[in-house]
């Protein structure tokens, strides 16, 4: 992934756990007419932190961190529609 790119996921579990590790949040995006895709800034680390996520072992993030992210995200679905 180049430093130009986004990465963008419709997994909120997935969203949650970028944007608690401190991935910068570019937008939120309508895929379809029930789903929205989260665009992260595309850094260089995004895709150890993809490999950790889907990994299954162990990860060290602060677990309010990761509940204030989740529920951050959640309340931004909820404020406004996705924009095309």
């Amino acid at each position: 992934m180049s430093i130009n790119e986004t990465y963008n996921t419709s997994d909120l579990p997935q969203a949650s756990f970028l944007y608690a590790s401190g991935i910068p949040l570019m937008g939120i995006a309508r895929i379809d007419a029930k789903r929205c895709e989260f665009q992260f800034e595309g850094v260089e680390i995004i895709e150890g932190l993809l490999k950790d996520f889907a990994s299954g072992r162990p990860v060290s993030v602060v677990p309010s961190r990761l509940l204030a992210s989740h529920k951050h995200l959640k309340s931004l679905l909820w404020a406004q529609p996705c924009t095309n």
